[in-house]
C-alpha cells in the first residue's frame, strides 16, 4: 500500500489534521526539543560563575577547589565536547537504521537525565561532574543532524529556508531563556541547582511529546491530510521508507561538500567562541555583574532569533533571484558580519561599542543557516526534483544530508573542545589585550575558511544522490571501487 493510500485511510478514520498544518506542529515540537537540549548543554556556561556555595562547602585547607582552577573548569567545558564527539560517530549509522524519531528521542533523554543529575554529581566531586558533562554532550551531539533530518521529512520545497531557520532558532531561543533565568535563579534562594532541575525537567517533557507525535516522514503520519501531503510532496521524488546506505567516500570527495564543511568549521569556531565564552567576556572584560551578564547576554540571541524568523521566509520569497545567489548572499552577510564584529571588539576600548559589536556578530551568525546549511540540504538530498532530472525518471529519493550535518556538528563540537585550550593559552588572565589577540585571529580564520564556498555553491544534487549512481557502482568490482 502506498503512503498516500495510507494517509487516505487515516482521513477516512477522521483523524485530526490541524487544519492541514500538521507540519507546523512538528516544527514547534522539534524546535522545543532542540531548544531544551541546547539549553541543557549550555546552562553550565553561566551557572559555573555562581557556585560559590560549593567552594565554601567542599574547600579543604591548602588545596584549590576545582571550581577555582581555570584548567579544571575548562576541562569540564571540553568534556561536553568529548561526549558529543563520541556520540556523533554512532549517530549516523543509528539514524540510518532506526530513524531520527527514535535516535533523537534517545539522545535527547540522555541529555535531559544527565542535566537532572548534574547537581548530585557536583556534590560527589570533580570526576562525577566530568562523567555527567560527557553524557550531556553525548545526547546533544545530534542537534545539527536533527535539523536536517526533520526538514528533509517535513518541509515543502517552497518553505525549506523557513523550516531550517525556525528549527535552528532553537540555539538562540535556548540562550534567550537560559541566560536571564539562570541569572535570576543564581541570585535567588533557589540557587544554581534549580537551573538544572528546571531545564532538565522541561527537556524530559518535550522529548516524550516528540517521541509520541513525531514520525520521520509526513507520508506515514496519521494526522497529515491528503491536501497537506500533496503540498509537502510537490516537487519531491517519492521517498523510500528505508534509508539508503551513505556513500561516505563519495561525499567526502565532493568539492561542494568540502566547501560547505570548510565554511562550517570557520563559522562554528567563531560562533562557539561567542556562545561558550560570551558570559565570561561580558563579566571579566566588560565588567558586568552576574545579573547584568545574564540579561545583556540574552539580547543578542533575542535579535538573532528575530532575524532568523525574517531571513528564512525572505529567502523563500525572493524567487526572482537565483537560489544559489541567495545562499551565497546570506552566507557572505553572515560570516563577514561575524568577522567584522570580532575585529571591532578587538580594537575598541569602549564598553558600549564592544557590546554592540558582540551583539551584531551573534545576530548575523545565525542567518548562515539559510546559506551554507541550506546548500548542504539541497546538494546531498535527491528528494528535491532538479530541472535536469524529470520526476518520472526515478523511483525513489536518496538523502544523505544527515551525514553532512553530522560532520558540521563535529566541527562545532571540535571547536568547543579546543576553545578552552586556546583560551587558556591566549587569554589566561582574561585581560582586554589578550582577548583582542584572540578575536583578531578568529576574525581572520572565519574569512579564510569561507573563501571557497561562493565558488562551489550549487543547487544541483550530487551524483551519488541519484539512483543511477548506485547502479553504476554495483557494476564495478570491489577492487575497482577501492
Amino acid at each position: 500500500m502506498s503512503s498516500i493510500e495510507k494517509t487516505e485511510e487515516h482521513q477516512n478514520g477522521k483523524n485530526i489534521t490541524f487544519a492541514n498544518k500538521t507540519r507546523y506542529i512538528v516544527l514547534i515540537i522539534g524546535l522545543c526539543c532542540i531548544c531544551s537540549t541546547n539549553g541543557n548543554y549550555n546552562v553550565i556556561n553561566f551557572s559555573v560563575i555562581c557556585m560559590q556555595d560549593v567552594i565554601e562547602e567542599q574547600s579543604v585547607s591548602n588545596q584549590t577547589h576545582w571550581l577555582e582552577n581555570t584548567a579544571d573548569v575548562s576541562f569540564i567545558f571540553s568534556a561536553g565536547a568529548v561526549g558529543a564527539i563520541i556520540g556523533l560517530f554512532p549517530s549516523v549509522p543509528l539514524t540510518t537504521k532506526y530513524g531520527v524519531r527514535n535516535i533523537l528521542s534517545l539522545y535527547g533523554m540522555t541529555t535531559a537525565i544527565s542535566t537532572l543529575l548534574f547537581p548530585m554529581a557536583v556534590s560527589f566531586g570533580y570526576y562525577p561532574v566530568i562523567f555527567v558533562r560527557m553524557a550531556q554532550g553525548f545526547g546533544a551531539s545530534i542537534m545539527f543532524s536533527a535539523i536536517g533530518s526533520i526538514s528533509e521529512g517535513w518541509s515543502p520545497i517552497s518553505e525549506i529556508s523557513t523550516y531550517v531557520a525556525f528549527l535552528s532558532a532553537g540555539f538562540q531561543i535556548s540562550n534567550i531563556i537560559s541566560m536571564p533565568v539562570s541569572g535570576v535563579l543564581c541570585e535567588s534562594q533557589l540557587g544554581w541547582r534549580a537551573i538544572f532541575y528546571l531545564f532538565g525537567g522541561f527537556s524530559v517533557l518535550f522529548h516524550l511529546i516528540f517521541f509520541v507525535f513525531f514520525r520521520d516522514s509526513a507520508t506515514v503520519h496519521r494526522n497529515v491530510s491528503l491536501k497537506e501531503l500533496r503540498k509537502i510532496s510537490t516537487g519531491r521524488l517519492p521517498t523510500s521508507s528505508k534509508r539508503q546506505p551513505v556513500p561516505y567516500l563519495a561525499v567526502c570527495k565532493d568539492k561542494v561538500v568540502l566547501s560547505i564543511w570548510a565554511a562550517a568549521i570557520g563559522g562554528n569556531m567563531s560562533l562557539m567562541a561567542l556562545m561558550t565564552y560570551g558570559p565570561t567576556y561580558l563579566n571579566k572584560v566588560l565588567g558586568l555583574d552576574v545579573r547584568e551578564t545574564g540579561f545583556l547576554n540574552a539580547i543578542p540571541y533575542i535579535l538573532a532569533t528575530a532575524v532568523k524568523f525574517v531571513a528564512g521566509p525572505l529567502s523563500d520569497s525572493l524567487t526572482f533571484i537565483p537560489e544559489v545567489w541567495r545562499m551565497i548572499f546570506f552566507a557572505a552577510i553572515s560570516q563577514l558580519g561575524l568577522a567584522f564584529g570580532f575585529f571591532v571588539m578587538a580594537l575598541t576600548s569602549s564598553r558600549v561599542i564592544a557590546q554592540v559589536a558582540y551583539t551584531t556578530a551573534i545576530v548575523l551568525a545565525g542567518i548562515n543557516i539559510v546559506g551554507v546549511v541550506k546548500c548542504a540540504q539541497m546538494v546531498c538530498s535527491f528528494s528535491f526534483i532538479s530541472s535536469h532530472f524529470p520526476f518520472h525518471s526515478f523511483k525513489v529519493a536518496r538523502q544523505h544530508v544527515h551525514f553532512v550535518m553530522a560532520v558540521i556538528s563535529l566541527s562545532a563540537w571540535g571547536a568547543i573542545f579546543v576553545l578552552p585550550i586556546i583560551i587558556g593559552i591566549v587569554c589566561p588572565n582574561h585581560t582586554a589585550s589578550e582577548w583582542a589577540v584572540f578575536y583578531i585571529a578568529v576574525g581572520i580564520f572565519v574569512i579564510a575558511m569561507n573563501v571557497p564556498f561562493p565558488f562551489f555553491a550549487t543547487m544541483e544534487p550530487s551524483e551519488y544522490t541519484k539512483p543511477e549512481w548506485e547502479q553504476k557502482r554495483n557494476q564495478v568490482s570491489p577492487e575497482q571501487r577501492i
